[in-house]
């Protein structure tokens, strides 16, 4: 699919991905219930064109979850 993970924290990042793969990507990330014995559960924020969109659009939000 071509997706790579830019920023993460532990708990909150940000993928990168090719605009076509987006809604491939998002249902991929939102079957995964489980990394290797912990649970999961994976939930997307927002989405744009570009990184630095993605950051002013959602910027509060990844700022108060990235740290």
């Amino acid at each position: 699919m071509g997706f790579y993970l830019v920023k993460f924290n532990g708990k909150t990042g940000i993928l990168r991905c090719k605009h076509v793969e987006k809604d491939n990507a998002i249902k991929l990330l939102r079957s995964l219930k489980q990394i290797s014995s912990q649970n999961i559960q994976i939930e997307t924020i927002g989405t744009s064109g570009t990184i630095k969109a993605l950051e002013k659009k959602h910027l509060s939000k990844l700022l108060f979850q990235l740290g």
